[in-house]
């Protein structure tokens, strides 16, 4: 613990000519008890120059800085040794640090190969409290990670079964190495996908010798929970760590005192991933009739127990170490927009909320071209960095498709301060906030639909005076007259059979509704003949999107959905059936408990039951309407989108959850698929939408809009495009 008499550490002492080019490297001194402070050299270097050196990446874990480090001067104490530090003369001052880096350099002390090795740590290496220097080394973190030796990760000690797990990870590796599956040798490499070599060769003896061999190896840490505890450890949850994991050939995992290199953890994940096909692949099972204790084995996973989601990590790493880099704006969509994972699902976390743009910079294929510099001075607010990122990402690829992510509604970006006071800033409806769990409809399928034609990818920008307002061209498409129920992706609703019944029957009075509009004349009509009207009903509950399966992923079609629709509607009425049954039943069962007053004054009568044959048929058929491919599963993507019908025309659509009547469906120029503004003038909405004399909306979120997903509206679009103003 650091005392007000001793000398205090100051940057000064240690001044980085040109924090844009040069940096600070650290080296542990040794000494002769591990259990004495720790010393520690610190000194300035060119970073165009640096001697061999190692990049650490750990969590800071709680911010608040309980231990010291000893720095030594470097010019009293240019030599240490193995025997330890001339400690009289290297005229030590204290630098404080956080507890889970004092546990860190600690841990590295005992390791030979890193005493004297220099090290770059960002908690100790950058003055934290130079918001200038901060940024100027922000802008060098792609040049530090990639040029270093190695990456260690620092994940703590070793707890919850660590060691055990680092065990496993040596075990499997030997396995595939001992494999003639992924070449011989045992060179480090980048391994190509096991799981597609396992998928794509389950039948092969050589597949099934090595699935024997890890498979009883692998489940335990899954089935007992161990590789979960060990995932949900901080640095998996830090946004920082995703790009000085991936930046690096040689990233090694550190656990207490075990060590293992990050491919070989990528072995055992992808196994863990091919277990569910145990469950649904015939090929898998069939594979191994003659062998029931590996069946047994992978049986004793619960289907639920989805191994930890390690997507953003190894997928990230294995593009960027063949070349793919993902754009800056595919970096945060992959980051912020997962699936629901449950009790697996990591939000990923930031000391600083800019710090989710800014910690994704140096993987972004396109930094260069946005030109976002990294600014924590106090002067600028996280709302003008978060707005600043969108309009160069909207620029730079010349498509508005990033408003997909910008609907209501909006977290508070803002930092507290010192004295922990925020004062939250309010985003433009048009900025994404990049908040963990952001929704999105058609991300997962995109390129599908072409709303605007050949206007689709090329956004129409109108310069603005102010950095807040986004101004764009195009073409309104009707009014909103009214919205249904928004839809709940629930399977633990009550009565979800009721709910989904009442759901369609909105959007069927809507879909008569829509042809009262256009009775007149078909010439005139949205649609092309009464039929493609009717398929409406099951087009837009799911976007007219359908994914059964990796080979089907695209458009809805009738041979696809109009079965499994039909079966889900069907089960629905058998269910809303047992209902009234068990209600009849409730009511002649205290009909006959009232006669019998005087017989059974102490006994109540029973509630109905069902028998198990019933009870098991709808558990069953309740888990088929639920699985992956089902209309039901498909229906999750439009989770918290609700139906609309428009005032002149008739469209039929789906919008956000916050639409309401009077506010417009719009096709922006650059940009695939509709999207629902409302005008700022109207109050929500008015009879004159189209007027010019109010311009300025704020978005409401993307749509789907029936019947004009394929340029229909193209030649409107082209001739009667207008202006707008997003504030």
């Amino acid at each position: 613990m650091a005392t007000t008499e001793e000398g205090q550490f100051s940057y000064n002492s240690v001044p980085l000519p040109d924090a844009s080019t040069h940096v600070r490297l650290l080296e542990i001194c040794p000494v002769s008890d591990n259990e004495d402070e720790l010393y520690c050299k610190l000194y300035a270097a060119p970073i165009a120059d640096l001697p061999g050196y190692s990049a650490v990446s750990y969590a800071w874990g709680d911010n608040t800085k309980t231990h010291s480090i000893r720095i030594v001067d470097y010019d009293r104490a240019p030599t240490s040794t193995e025997e330890g530090l001339d400690k009289e003369n290297g005229h030590p001052c204290l630098l404080p640090i956080t507890s889970s880096l004092d546990t860190c350099l600690r841990q590295f002390r005992t390791y030979k190969e890193l005493r004297l090795t220099p090290l770059w740590i960002d908690q100790v290496c950058i003055n934290q409290d130079d918001d200038e220097e901060k940024s100027s080394q922000i802008q060098l973190m792609k040049q530090i990670y990639s040029s270093a030796k190695e990456v260690y990760v620092w994940l703590g000690l070793d707890a919850d079964g660590s060691d055990e797990v680092f065990q496993a990870f040596r075990q499997v590796a030997e396995c595939m190495w001992d494999s003639e599956l992924f070449g011989k040798g045992r060179a480090t490499k980048w391994f190509p996908a096991p799981r597609a070599i396992f998928y794509n060769r389950i039948d092969t003896p050589e597949v099934q010798e090595l699935l024997r061999k890890v498979v009883p190896i692998v489940v335990p840490l899954l089935r007992e929970k161990k590789f979960l505890a060990w995932y949900k450890r901080n640095w998996f949850s830090r946004i920082w760590t995703i790009q000085e994991f991936c930046l690096n050939q040689y990233t090694f995992f550190m656990c207490g005192d075990r060590a293992v290199l990050d491919e070989v953890v990528l072995l055992v994940w992808e196994v863990f991933l091919i277990l569910p096909d145990f469950h649904h692949d015939t090929r898998f099972r069939n594979a191994f009739k003659d062998h029931p204790e590996i069946l047994s084995l992978v049986d004793s996973v619960p289907a639920t127990l989805l191994a930890p989601p390690m997507q953003h990590l190894f997928e990230t790493k294995g593009s960027f170490k063949r070349g793919k880099r993902a754009s800056l704006r595919e970096l945060l969509v992959q980051v912020s927009t997962r699936l629901d994972l449950g009790d697996h699902r990591v939000d990923i976390l930031s000391t600083k909320y800019r710090d989710r743009v800014y910690g994704l910079l140096g993987l972004a294929a396109d930094a260069e071209e946005l030109d976002i510099r990294p600014d924590y001075s106090k002067s600028t607010t996280t709302a003008e960095v978060l707005t600043q990122t969108a309009r160069s990402i909207i620029r730079t690829e010349g498509s508005v498709s990033i408003l997909r992510f910008s609907q209501f509604p909006k977290h508070n970006v803002e930092d507290p301060d010192e004295a922990g006071y925020c004062q939250p800033e309010q985003l433009p409806s048009w900025v994404p906030d990049w908040a963990n769990g952001t929704q999105y409809s058609y991300q997962f399928l995109d390129n599908v639909f072409s709303a605007c034609g050949k206007f689709s990818s090329t956004a129409d920008l109108i310069p603005t005076s102010s950095p807040s307002i986004l101004g764009l061209r195009g073409l309104v498409i009707d009014k909103i007259e009214a919205v249904g129920l928004p839809w709940r992706a629930d399977w633990g609703l009550k009565a979800y059979h009721r709910y989904i019944l009442q759901y369609f029957a909105i959007i069927k009075d809507m879909k008569r509704r829509s042809a009262e509009k256009n009775s007149s004349s078909f010439d005139d009509d949205i649609y092309r003949n009464p039929s493609r009207r009717n398929q409406a009903l099951w087009r837009l509950a799911v976007g007219d999107c359908y994914v059964n399966g990796p080979q089907k992923r695209g458009r809805a079609t009738a041979d696809d959905v109009v079965p499994v629709f039909m079966e889900l509607i069907d089960h629905c009425k058998f269910c809303c059936s047992v209902d009234e049954k068990l209600q009849k039943q409730q009511q002649q069962s205290e009909t006959g408990s009232g006669n019998n007053n005087n017989n059974n004054n102490n006994n109540e009568s029973s509630p109905p039951e069902l028998d198990q044959e019933t009870l098991n048929f709808m558990a069953d058929r309740w888990d088929e309407l639920q699985s992956k491919g089902s209309y039901l599963n498909n229906m999750m993507h439009m989770d918290g989108k609700r139906p609309y019908l428009t005032a002149q025309k008739g469209y039929l659509g789906m919008a956000p959850k916050h639409a309401q009547p009077g506010d417009v469906v719009v096709l922006l120029c650059g940009d695939s698929i509709p999207c629902v503004l409302r005008p700022t003038g109207h109050g929500g909405g008015g009879d004159d939408y189209n007027s010019t004399a109010s311009n300025t909306y704020i978005l409401v979120g993307e749509a789907y809009c029936d019947g004009i997903m394929d340029g229909e509206l193209e030649g409107r679009l082209e001739r009667e495009r207008q202006d707008f103003f997003l504030a």
